[in-house]
């Protein structure tokens, strides 16, 4: 039977009327959500002010009591003001850093909700706070009083080296200085300021609350479960408000090595929901929320963030202690979806736990999916799931509340918040948890709409907790990002540009070395403020550059290294660029060869979210899109954003995401769409700074460079590109198609005799590449014979024949409704025709040009030979790498490259190896553009933040007046031990003929008296 209780508790909706946070990266709730849209990782490096990898690391998991995880997120520049907080200093040296973390948070957690210590109500407002073990400086600050201990050790070795007793003391005495140096000295503060409780109690006391104060340790999910507590004590009228939250400062050897033992950690990456997890990367932080209930918040005319409206909390059961069940997770979500007023198939996102372990996040999967399937079936990829933990990692008894916020200012902002990290998805959403998605690149929702979220957070020992929340008031002003939350959606980059540049080769190496040191110790999100930084310092007048690619801390301190390596060993002579072995890497010496010739591909290379970036990014991209849209809506066709951008993430199973790319490979949807790519990226290159000397299509491509030539404008190009695709889907009465064969022309010209009916070479794409077109039974009788003779071939997915004679019909339809100019006289630049390879030139009737492509062989060969040495290297503007795979198949790279501009969605990679190769061969790149609307704070040289730091990686603090000198300097050596026995043995037999000796020789010295 229910309790009366119990049904207030069900039917009372929780308000959070404040928030305060101080995580890595960010000490304030605006700046953490800037760096959840912009997925900011923190992770980085140990430092030795905290743990110094040289003495606790190692890469084999079994070596005892090392860690083989050498990374985490770390809070910097907490400062606390104990005299502004009329805190004595003896309190403040012998309390554990969680107490002033704590208080400094809950006081911007009180404020933002518009309390101070003077006006905050004090009667039934309690603190629960979820801890777990108070914080790493309590188990530091022990070793003082393990004293004894330490000495009884020493005391022991020396006895076994035989150091002498006096010795030996000395010693001990002068050890016992440096070893307490660093630690604050015992007092009546001490035991409360390293206990868990008094954190709460704390808080109380410095506030005046008399509504309880206490601490709840449920491990990992220990804040959350705080928060739950809170709601219950609320909702029951046991308080009238509450503060709760959770602080966890625990980077120390007891956590890392103990996690490491357990196989936990991830040596390399954090991967949460991601089919290659392999663990996770430890973090810090502290969070608190202001809550009320939602009737009273009302009343007193509070703002509300967001509203709770369920919480639930269950126990695995039985079963390893450390191993989770989906079960036992499940019942969590149950449970709190019983008190809210919606049920969980209503909601838009969860927050989980998800640590990045194989193991735990398919069980967490499976446990959300279950709760889902209890309240019967809804359909796939209704739900998403996102992780704070793939941020800053696993911040422990601080994670839940992390999630917390994160979500909380998410349904407040209506934004579903991605998650870092995730690339390659775990198998269990295409099995257990088909309902559910990852949200890879986030999600904007109107203003007006209720966004609902689900939080979730499990501990060690099985214990799940788990709350619901939704949108309360409108968006709240503070908390927008300063900048477009679309742009910041998509600024996060997997790989970085960083570049250099002198005036002599010396200063170059010296320069590069200089930053070795310095890069080793930066987090993953300094890598974008670390590049800025670099352009900077760049100058157009230097001659001696360097340039490349990184994606981690780790991997950029060896690609500064390999930079280095070649300055010194092979160092450009003048004019030259080198390239380091991985490619991705350059050093030039006066080198001004930045000629760049534009080639513009064709039907084949259209892939779903090509310029996604770009459009989020930037005004003028989606300004452009919408005018593209426009044009071909006018003219009767399907507008490209239709097609180009679904959440891939969402689709249903690999045939949806199929059908996609189905979809847009149809000819009148693909033209468009792969013309528009091309000039979105064009505009971007001209706004980097880095304009055409020539320019060249492959088939379709033809039309981009027409256009960049001045022959028609862009609303021109694109009604052609998709009148001229409704064309090539005119049907013949004889079937045919397109295959692709392995060889070159002279081969494909051997191969087709003997073959019956109509067929002929279509594309000379390369040396290795020819393409056919004719009818189906021609191309089967092919296929056999190239395969016989072990020659790969590909059967083309499209419709028709392209470039040949079955085209007439489409010729003639473009020829009759092309909106063209009739003459193109003087193209603005030189264009290369793929139909011979040979630079245009004349008049030129446009429509009679445009038709005869559709139904003449394209000769790329030629046009890589006819442009060979009139630029210094060519970019392929636009979707995919097709193009630049063909060039450098055809000549050598080394002589002539071809870099695609982005070879797959959102590849970052591409766009700064065409940037590096621009600037190395001296070209002037706009770096303010590149980094617009990306989130970039000033770059801070690490050795200078202010870490948080461990009592045993402090200094010594010992003068040489307090130490005793030694007698000896070390041990007595197993020789010299012989050498005493020796000459004992001899004063033993010859000491009385000695003293005689000594005597008779000191009565010959008057100096010396004698007795």
């Amino acid at each position: 039977m229910t309790s009366n209780l119990e049904k207030k508790a069900k039917n009372q909706p929780i308000a959070v009327v404040g928030i305060g946070c101080y995580y890595p990266g960010a000490n304030t709730v605006r700046g953490l959500w800037e760096n959840i849209l912009s997925r900011r990782r923190q992770f980085r490096k140990f430092p030795d002010v905290r743990l110094p990898m040289s003495e606790y690391y190692h890469p084999d998991k079994k070596a005892p009591d090392k860690t083989y995880g050498s990374q985490a997120a770390f809070i910097d520049g907490f400062e606390f003001d104990w005299s502004k907080r009329r805190i004595p200093k003896k309190t403040y040296d012998t309390t554990d850093i969680v107490h002033w973390i704590s208080l400094e948070v809950a006081i911007k957690t009180l404020e933002d909700a518009n309390y101070s210590r003077d006006n905050v109500p004090t009667n039934k407002t309690g603190v629960i706070l979820g801890n777990t073990l108070t914080g790493e400086q309590v188990r530091s600050q022990s070793l003082r009083l393990r004293w004894p201990y330490v000495r009884k050790a020493l005391r022991a070795a020396a006895k076994r080296n035989q150091l002498g007793e006096g010795t030996t003391e000395e010693l001990v005495m002068t050890m016992e200085k440096y070893y307490k140096s660093v630690f604050a000295s015992i007092n009546e503060d001490t035991l409360a300021g390293n206990l868990s409780n008094t954190i709460a109690g704390r808080l109380c006391n410095f506030f005046d609350f008399h509504g309880g104060g206490y601490v709840v340790d449920g491990a990992c999910s220990s804040s959350l479960i705080a928060i739950s507590t809170a709601c219950e004590k609320l909702a029951t009228g046991d308080l009238n408000m509450a503060l709760a939250g959770g602080v966890d400062i625990s980077l120390d050897t007891f956590e890392l090595i103990g996690f490491a033992k357990v196989g936990a950690l991830s040596a390399s990456d954090m991967k949460v929901y991601d089919n290659r997890a392999s663990g996770f990367i430890p973090g810090e932080g502290c969070g608190f929320v202001t809550l009320k209930r939602l009737e009273d918040a009302r009343k007193t005319g509070d703002y509300v963030y967001g509203v709770i409206q369920g919480w639930g909390i269950s126990s695995d059961g039985k079963g390893g202690i450390t191993a989770p069940t989906s079960i036992g997770q499940s019942k969590a979500l149950g449970r709190a979806y019983e008190k809210a007023s919606y049920s969980i198939h209503e909601l838009d996102f969860v927050e989980g736990h998800g640590t990045g372990t194989p193991i735990g996040d398919r069980i967490e999967l499976e446990g959300i999916s279950i709760a889902i399937a209890n309240e019967g079936e809804l359909p796939a990829r209704s739900v998403g799931v996102t992780s704070f933990k793939s941020l800053v990692g696993h911040t422990k008894a601080a994670a839940g509340v992390g999630g917390f916020i994160k979500a909380l200012v998410a349904v407040n902002q209506r934004v579903i918040p991605p998650t870092a990290g995730c690339q390659e998805l775990n198998s269990v959403f295409d099995t257990n948890a088909k309902s559910l998605y990852p949200v890879l690149t986030g999600e904007i929702r109107p203003a007006t709409d209720t966004l609902r979220a689900g939080v979730s957070a499990m501990g060690f020992g099985g214990i799940n907790s788990h709350i619901t929340l939704e949108s309360g008031d409108a968006p709240a002003e503070k908390l927008k990002s300063s900048l477009d939350t679309r742009a910041l959606l998509v600024s996060n980059q997997e790989t970085e540009l960083f570049v250099f540049s002198s005036d002599s080769l010396k200063s170059l190496i010296n320069k590069i070395e200089s930053w070795v040191s310095v890069v080793e110790e930066i987090s993953l999100a300094e890598m974008a403020d670390f590049a800025v930084e670099l352009t900077q310092q760049v100058q157009g007048s230097h001659q001696h550059r360097a340039a490349t690619i990184a994606d981690t801390p780790k991997n950029l301190v060896q690609k500064l290294i390999d930079l280095k390596e070649l300055l010194q060993n092979t160092p450009p002579a003048s004019g030259e660029v080198i390239a380091t072995a991985t490619q991705d890497g350059w050093v030039s010496n006066h080198v001004n060869k930045h000629r760049v010739g534009f080639l513009f591909p064709g039907q084949g290379s259209q892939k779903l979210n090509a310029t996604h970036v770009l459009i989020e990014r930037y005004g003028w991209a989606r300004d452009f899109l919408k005018q593209a849209d426009g044009w071909l809506i006018e003219m009767g066709f399907t507008s490209i954003s239709n097609y180009l951008y679904p959440m891939v993430e969402k689709a249903n199973d690999s045939k949806q995401l199929d059908d996609w790319k189905k979809t847009i490979s149809r000819a009148d949807i693909a033209s468009p769409i792969v013309c528009f790519c091309s000039l979105l990226w064009q505009r971007y290159l001209s706004r980097l700074g880095i304009k055409p000397s020539l320019v060249a299509g492959h088939s379709l491509g033809e039309l981009t460079a027409f256009y960049s030539a001045s022959a028609f404008d862009e609303k021109t190009l694109i009604c052609l590109a998709a009148l001229r695709g409704k064309g090539m889907l005119s049907k013949n009465d004889i079937l045919s198609g397109m295959l692709s064969l392995g060889c070159d022309k002279n081969k494909a010209d051997e191969l087709l005799k003997g073959i019956s009916g109509y067929i002929l070479v279509a594309n000379i794409n390369s040396p290795t590449q020819t393409v056919v077109s004719g009818d189906l039974t021609s191309i089967e009788q092919l296929m056999a014979k190239a395969q016989h003779q072990n020659i790969q071939t590909h059967q083309l997915q499209v419709s028709n024949a392209f470039h040949s004679e079955r085209m007439s019909e489409a010729a003639e339809f473009l020829k009759q409704h092309a909106q063209l100019p009739d003459i193109l006289t003087s193209p603005s630049l030189s264009i290369f025709s793929s139909m011979d390879g040979k630079e245009v030139r004349g008049d030129i009737d446009l429509k009679e040009h445009f038709a005869k492509q559709v139904v003449s062989p394209v000769d790329f060969v030629s046009l890589v030979e006819s442009v060979f040495d009139k630029c210094d290297f060519l970019v392929e503007v636009g979707s995919g790498r097709v193009l630049s795979g063909l060039v450098n198949a055809t000549v050598d790279p080394q002589k002539l490259s071809c870099f695609p501009t982005e070879s797959k969605a959102r590849n970052d990679k591409d766009l700064n190896t065409v940037l590096a190769n621009y600037y190395i061969r001296g070209g002037l790149v706009n770096w303010e553009e590149l980094y617009q609307n990306r989130l970039i704070h000033p770059f801070v040289v690490p050795a200078t933040k202010n870490f948080i730091e461990n009592q045993c990686e402090k200094p010594f603090a010992v003068s040489e007046a307090d130490l005793v000198p030694l007698s000896t300097n070390g041990k007595t050596s197993e020789s010299d031990l012989d050498i005493v026995e020796t000459l004992a043995d001899y004063f033993d037999q010859r000491g009385a003929f000695l003293a005689e000796i000594i005597q008779a020789d000191l009565e010959t010295l008057p100096l010396l008296p004698v007795k």
